[in-house]
């Protein structure tokens, strides 16, 4: 059996400058289970949301947690921080090698606008390959919310989505039905990382190429150390969850075109919506 061991930090961090506690905890979950491949972080676990912690990458604290993943000779995505790039600000999720070296770097394509302001999206689909075991895409919180990107991670090649995010509202629920629709569309595993705490409400969902839940965290801080079967996902895809559906055949053999993809293409409906800014307080009141 072709196997990948990842742990998942679902962290209770403070909003702040939480480096140096994110490279301990790593340290410590790879001492505790020293089986482990890849560890895996939230988004902006380690600074914080405010943009004043933006930093160029390379840059120390990337440096940093390259040196993190070197000393313990496992793969490591430490969540997202903010990328500075000239006057531009990125949610960028670096992804570093057991040797150190950052081989992916994933700007977030869709920033959670409104709210998230000031942010510039990314324009790139990210994928890498671990040879001898699989080939990975990374997403990012809101990102998920658009279908199309991790359909597009799937046409790529992904075969398990690393998806670190930070959701601190109600629509966690309408999260995790996400993560199970994109897990069974895409047959991929899909490993959604929330942050607990004051910065998050946790619930992180780790799923399989079925929709199956492998395992759902509480609220709280979790430590979630979990087993990838590569041989079990090539046979999902070759014969179907079950020997049922085998959607990405389907996708690849289908001449069906969509009109809402082409250059130039516009939609009278939606732009009946609107433009996109921060509701109003007494908006939509009858």
């Amino acid at each position: 059996m072709t196997s990948f061991a990842i742990a998942g930090l679902q962290l209770e961090a403070p909003n702040g400058d939480n480096t140096d506690l994110l490279a301990a905890e790593i340290d410590a979950v790879v001492a505790r289970f020293p089986w482990l491949d890849m560890v895996l972080c939230p988004e902006l676990g380690a600074c914080g949301t405010s943009k004043a912690c933006a930093e160029p990458m390379p840059g120390p604290r990337e440096q940093h947690f390259q040196e993190v993943a070197k000393r313990n000779g496992i793969w490591l995505i430490p969540g997202s921080f903010f990328e500075s790039d000239g006057d531009r600000i990125f949610n960028t999720a670096p992804v570093i090698s057991p040797d150190g070296e950052v081989v992916a770097r994933h700007r977030k394509l869709f920033p959670y606008f409104p709210y998230e302001g000031g942010i510039t999206p990314g324009d790139q689909h990210t994928v890498f390959d671990i040879p001898g075991v699989a080939r990975f895409g990374v997403s990012i919180c809101y990102d998920m919310w658009f279908p199309e990107t991790v359909r597009a991670l799937a046409w790529q090649g992904a075969e398990i989505i690393l998806h670190p995010t930070m959701t601190s509202s109600i629509d966690r629920g309408s999260e995790l039905a996400m993560v199970r629709a994109h897990a069974t569309q895409n047959q991929v595993y899909f490993l959604d990382l929330n942050v607990a705490g004051r910065m998050g409400v946790g619930e992180s969902i780790f799923v399989g190429p079925g929709g199956e839940i492998l395992h759902q965290a509480g609220k709280t801080r979790e430590i979630i150390p979990l087993k990838i079967n590569i041989d079990y996902l090539h046979e999902v895809r070759r014969h179907g969850w079950n020997n049922l559906c085998q959607p990405l055949k389907s996708f690849r053999d289908s001449d069906v075109s969509f009109p809402q993809y082409a250059e130039g293409y516009d939609s009278d409906a939606l732009r009946q919506l609107g433009e996109l800014r921060m509701p109003v307080r007494g908006e939509g009141r009858s």
